[in-house]
């Protein structure tokens, strides 16, 4: 396991820190173990998704993100941290992959453009818009870490220019 957790980390102010063992990087701050935990489990998911083989074949459609995914996949992270809610470990795992600007394969996009399918309906849920009570909800938080609009239409455009291929 690449990670770890501190309690005394100088770079967290209070709570669990998750740290890199290679060099010492605070890879984020949490209230919670139970935080931190979910944190470690999706960095080692990401991580062993990185780990499998892939065929050569593969590694052409490999898929770097843009800047606006960057930022809503950030701004998921940070709001996932202070409200403790929204995403799943799967969530958090390629939002870490879109900030890290990691290629991602044309089956990852493929199941993004499917994430964003199925939970469109979350749109009209009560805290997605800012100004709402709730905001923001649990599936809005979920939403930007799969890159938000900017990744649903990222996702949509190459499975379309796949398809015409």
């Amino acid at each position: 396991m690449p990670w770890h957790i501190e309690t005394s980390n100088p770079d967290c102010r209070s709570g669990y820190a998750v740290v890199k063992d290679s060099d010492g990087t605070v890879e984020g701050c949490h209230r919670t173990r139970r935080e931190a935990l979910a944190q470690l489990a999706a960095l080692n998911i990401a991580e062993a998704e990185r780990a499998e083989p892939v065929e050569v074949e593969e590694r052409q459609d490999a898929y770097r993100p843009n800047d606006a995914m960057v930022s809503e996949a950030r701004r998921g992270l940070a709001w996932r941290e202070v409200y403790g809610r929204g995403g799943t470990l799967v969530g958090v795992a390629r939002a870490r992959d879109i900030v890290n600007r990691r290629a991602l394969s044309y089956d990852t996009v493929v199941r993004m453009r499917s994430y964003f399918a199925r939970h469109e309906v979350d749109k009209q849920g009560e805290g997605y818009r800012q100004g709402e009570p709730g905001y923001p909800s649990a599936g809005r938080i979920a939403w930007a870490l799969w890159g938000g609009d900017a990744g649903r239409a990222w996702a949509n455009a190459i499975v379309r220019e796949h398809e015409a291929e």
